[in-house]
């Protein structure tokens, strides 16, 4: 969702290979407000750029390259690739303690995964800081006719077609255990000039990811053990370098023959107890996980996402969920998202069964608080408190209660 006011929040785009594509929400607004994607910063001009569109999620696909390919004439690139270092340590840190702060190995980092993820960035980088794209999915590097300037090899930093040429080319050493890769895209107006720093900037995009089920559901693998990050920053095509910045995120992460067969015992979840400052809203995603309900999730958000997960299972089924607001003393509606349910079962996105999603549906909390959308749908109440508990049957044999509690952050738009 875009702001055209004075203010306007992060739109993020988000892009995950297991491989994603998705956009963390923007939102109208009308006073200086800051979304709570949009860290807080005094540099509270910060908006995001008002042709950028709502987010967008596209699905995850695992890349485990298994032979080598015939590369690319130009694979590796010849440019001098960029990185901001302390952004891409921002972001893994985010990722990591979602991780270890509901029972998963946290992430160490690859350098061999940074250079490659450093080079894609720079990719992507080069599109857009040299073209307007009217078509593009982040995680290839083929060329596209009417941009075919700065497109596939013609592009410097070209390193290869997708994730799995890319780890081909790079002759990437854990390239036999799954390989993901997440990608977010932020652009930002500013009137003043006046921008977020990157690390605010990454760290953001990086919680945008963890609310988007699809994307979160990759970031959750207890498989993976190392990440590599690359944070680039550029001047979108044909706009004023003084009121615009754009931001480029790709983080991908690896199994080792250390975590390749890591599995859990019982049941975890994200969030889980005592995580805070998740975001409010997920404004879209593709797959959309509501997909064939009818509901636009640009127009009318749902609130942060709980998964489920209980890897030592062959099958669970969620049932009784409540979703508890607890300083309101409500209860929030819920939609279930499991195999039985799920609107992309047969396809590669299908949700295995031990796996399930809690969809807040926050239509009725009138959470946005501030700007013309003022008491309107933002997902959940920002720095809230919501206890959330459900029975988990497992393998059709054992009932079991969970129950725990998180805080959510700023509203975000």
């Amino acid at each position: 969702m875009t702001s055209y006011t004075s203010q306007k929040n992060l739109a993020a785009v988000l892009f995950l290979t297991i491989f994603l594509s998705a956009c963390g929400g923007g939102g109208d607004s009308d006073s200086s407000s800051t979304s709570a994607n949009t860290p807080d910063n005094s540099q509270s001009d910060e908006t995001a750029e008002p042709t950028t569109s709502e987010p967008i999620t596209s699905a995850p696909i695992i890349a485990t390259p298994t032979e080598q390919s015939g590369g690319a004439p130009n694979a590796g690139g010849n440019g001098s690739a960029e990185n901001n270092v302390q952004a891409a340590l921002s972001a893994n840190n985010q990722f990591s303690l979602a991780r270890t702060s509901c029972g998963l190995n946290g992430l160490s980092v690859d350098t061999e995964l940074d250079d490659i993820a450093i080079q894609h960035a720079n990719y992507i980088k080069h599109v857009f800081a040299n073209s307007s794209p009217t078509s593009f999915n982040a995680h290839f590097e083929n060329e596209i006719s009417d941009i075919a300037s700065v497109t596939g090899s013609n592009n410097p930093f070209f390193s290869g077609l997708d994730l799995a040429d890319r780890l081909i080319n790079a002759d990437y050493g854990n390239s036999q255990y799954s390989v993901t890769e997440n990608i977010a895209q932020s652009v930002y107006y500013s009137s003043a000039g006046n921008f977020l720093s990157t690390e605010a900037v990454a760290s953001s995009m990086a919680k945008s990811l963890l609310s988007a089920p699809y994307h979160l559901r990759s970031l959750m693998l207890p498989t993976s053990g190392v990440v590599g990050t690359g944070v680039v920053t550029y001047t979108p095509s044909s706009k004023n370098a003084a009121n615009n910045k754009g931001y480029v995120l790709v983080s991908n992460a690896a199994g080792t023959k250390t975590t390749a067969n890591k599995t859990l015992e019982g049941v975890f979840t994200y969030p889980c107890q005592d995580v805070t400052g998740t975001v409010t809203a997920l404004y879209n995603e593709t797959p959309n996980p509501v997909r064939g309900s009818g509901r636009n999730l640009r127009n009318d958000p749902i609130g942060q996402p709980v998964y489920v997960n209980m890897p030592s299972a062959d099958k669970v089924k969620v049932s009784n969920v409540k979703f508890r607001d607890v300083q309101r003393n409500i209860d929030v509606p819920i939609q279930l998202l499991d195999s039985d349910n799920d609107p992309y079962k047969g396809t590669n996105y299908a949700l295995p069964t031990n796996e399930a999603f809690i969809l807040p549906l926050t239509d009725a909390l009138k959470s946005c608080e501030s700007n013309s959308n003022k008491g309107g749908n933002c997902g959940l109440y920002g720095n809230s408190e919501y206890k959330v508990s459900f029975d988990i049957l497992v393998d059709d044999k054992t009932l079991e209660q969970q129950s725990f509690t998180f805080t959510t952050g700023k509203v975000n738009y």
